[in-house]
C-alpha cells in the first residue's frame, strides 16, 4: 500500500507541482473538523519535505512530484466534494481520474527502477478556501487550478530537461498535454463564471 499511496502522490504531484509556490491563494480557514482545510502546495525548498530537498537527480524529481501531487490531490478532492456547480465537480472528477492514471505509471516506475518511496506530506491543512461556499468557492478553486497548472507547465519543462531516466522523462513528457488540458478547462470554467 505504501507504493500505491506513493505512486498516487507522484501522479498528483506531476499534475500539480505548479501550485507549489502559490502564496496568493493562502487564506485563513475554519477549524471545523468536518471540512478539509488546506494550503497551497509549495515546492520551494522551505516547504518541501526532507526527501524532496535532500535528494537530487531522478529520485529528487520523483520526490518533488510526489510531494506536490499529494498536495494537489487535496485541492482536486475539495473541488469534487465542495464545488457548487456540476461543471466544477465534473472538471475536478476528470482531473482526479487523470491523476489516478498517472499514479499507476509512477508506481510502476518506482517499482521497476527500485527507487525509494518518498515520504508523504501532511495535507490536513492544505486547502485554504473551505471557508468559501457556492460560487465563491468555485471561483477560488478555479483560480487556484489555473495558477497551479500554469506553474506546473514550467516545472515539467524543467524536469523534462533534467530527468536522466528515459521512463521518467516519458512520464513527464506525456503529462505535459494533460496539464495543458486541465489548464484550458479551468480557464473555460472561469470564463463561464
Amino acid at each position: 500500500m505504501k507504493i500505491s499511496i506513493k505512486t498516487f502522490a507522484v501522479l498528483l504531484i506531476a499534475v500539480s507541482i505548479i501550485s507549489c509556490n502559490d502564496d496568493s491563494s493562502k487564506t485563513s480557514s475554519s477549524t471545523d473538523s468536518t471540512t478539509m482545510q488546506t494550503a497551497p502546495a509549495d515546492t520551494s525548498a522551505s516547504s518541501m519535505n526532507k526527501d524532496a530537498m535532500n535528494t537530487g537527480g531522478d529520485q529528487g524529481i520523483v520526490n518533488a512530484l510526489v510531494d506536490a501531487n499529494t498536495k494537489e490531490i487535496a485541492w482536486i478532492t475539495a473541488g469534487v466534494n465542495k464545488g457548487s456547480s456540476k461543471e466544477t465537480k465534473d472538471h475536478a472528477s476528470m482531473m482526479l481520474k487523470d491523476h489516478e492514471t498517472l499514479k499507476g505509471k509512477v508506481t510502476e516506475l518506482i517499482a521497476k527502477k527500485n527507487m525509494m518511496s518518498p515520504s508523504m506530506p501532511d495535507v490536513s491543512n492544505e486547502v485554504t478556501i473551505n471557508d468559501k461556499s457556492g460560487k465563491d468557492f468555485d471561483m477560488a478553486w478555479t483560480d487556484k487550478m489555473i495558477a497551479d497548472h500554469e506553474k506546473l507547465k514550467t516545472t515539467l519543462a524543467k524536469f523534462e530537461g533534467e530527468a536522466k531516466d528515459a521512463d521518467l522523462k516519458m512520464i513527464i513528457t506525456n503529462t505535459k498535454p494533460v496539464v495543458q488540458k486541465h489548464l484550458d478547462m479551468a480557464k473555460m470554467l472561469k470564463g463561464k463564471m
